[in-house]
């Protein structure tokens, strides 16, 4: 018998008649899946569904449920599921940076894929964040402390209407940077007054470029304006200090530190999650201690 099943649920052991994308994005018919290479190449192509046949091969809803996937195997759809977000938030931050339309369904669905992810999965998504592609290094960032914003969300019990605006602002709050010049943003060495003047811009840039979409929330707009703000007033753009910083502004402010300490960047290294939180618990004149010391119980290292 012939089952068309989303490809998210494949296991090894299966029969697959077709796996349904062009034979250039994924070439194999009718073959029994027992490769973890087959396995995982399933998952990165574009196809949404795959057909499997029941009668050949081990079909297990007919025994009553799933079985388990390994820890490999659950890494590699984690991947692949990031991939394909990745893939998505750039396409839309750079309409936003050129001036088209917003697909906010687009941004809706990754939103919802971090939001609602368990919390092996969550830490799965981040952990592989952490790999940082130089031309993707940005659009993995945004992703990272959407995830990021959105696992101290649950944490902290916040609804789940806010928790999906912490995912969305995460993913949106350094869409400024796509304005600034590479040299800049990938610059191994100190800044210039200028650059660094023209980094700081950043949040305004972004905000400019979210406002002039009406589907974006104001408090995501807030994020991205707000969020190298620092509770001593010290941070910019504004100099905002203290009770005027936001829950959501100081999650995102704790987030966005977090993960540029945790990842390896050029020409710098990186920290361990205890080091990264004892680094920012020390500057509590920065980041809120509590917010830190929250994520830091949620981050494996």
């Amino acid at each position: 018998m012939l089952t068309r099943i989303p490809k998210a649920e494949i296991r090894r052991g299966m029969f697959v008649e077709a796996v349904e994308c062009s034979a250039a994005a994924f070439g194999k018919r009718r073959f029994l899946l027992d490769s973890r290479n087959d396995y995982v190449a399933i998952l990165e192509s574009p196809a949404e569904f795959v057909v499997i046949n029941t009668t050949i091969g081990s079909e297990v809803i007919h025994h009553g449920g799933k079985p388990p996937l390994t820890r490999a195997e659950k890494r590699a759809e984690a991947a692949a599921r990031l991939t394909r977000s990745v893939r998505a938030l750039k396409a839309e931050l750079i309409n936003i940076v050129v001036g088209g339309n917003l697909d906010m369904e687009q941004l809706t669905q990754v939103v919802e894929d971090i939001a609602q992810a368990d919390d092996e999965t969550s830490s799965l998504y981040f952990d592989i964040t952490r790999f940082r592609k130089k031309d993707e290094a940005l659009f993995q960032h945004s992703l990272a402390v959407g995830i990021l914003m959105g696992k101290l969300g649950t944490a902290l019990e916040l609804d789940t209407e806010t928790v999906a605006q912490l995912v969305l602002a995460g993913m949106l709050h350094d869409v400024g940077k796509l304005t600034l010049s590479k040299n800049i943003l990938q610059k191994q060495g100190p800044l210039t007054a200028v650059e660094r003047k023209l980094l700081r811009s950043h949040p305004q840039r972004g905000h400019y470029l979210l406002k002039r979409h009406a589907v974006i929330p104001g408090e995501v707009l807030d994020v991205c304006l707000h969020h190298h703000e620092a509770l001593d007033g010290s941070g910019y753009p504004s100099g905002k200090s203290g009770p005027d910083i936001g829950q959501l502004v100081r999650i995102a402010t704790v987030c966005d530190a977090f993960d540029k300490l945790t990842t390896a960047r050029p020409g710098k290294g990186d920290r361990a999650v205890a080091d990264a939180t004892s680094w920012m618990f020390e500057r509590e004149h920065l980041y809120d201690r509590k917010l830190v010391l929250r994520l830091g119980a949620l981050i494996d290292d």
